[in-house]
């Protein structure tokens, strides 16, 4: 019977420990992915050779993602 109960004990603590602890993906700021996200269109968009207009159309899609995620992150 102690050994029953001991086990379901330690069942139950381990089993609390892992559904309340906050995983890693609640840890970030959905924020920052936005942030990210919008780091990476950049630099592609720079990187690119599409020409002076479709860099500058490509780095307005970037703004106007990044305004987006954002808006939808809070």
């Amino acid at each position: 019977m102690k050994r029953a109960v001991s086990l379901t004990l330690s069942t139950l603590f381990i089993l609390s420990f892992f559904l309340i602890s906050p995983s890693s993906s609640m840890d970030l700021n959905p924020a920052d992915s936005c942030w990210d996200n919008w780091e990476r269109c950049r630099s592609r968009a720079l990187e690119s050779d599409m020409g002076v207009i479709r860099t500058t159309l490509a780095l307005t899609l970037c703004d106007i993602a990044l305004a987006n995620c954002l808006l939808k992150a809070t």
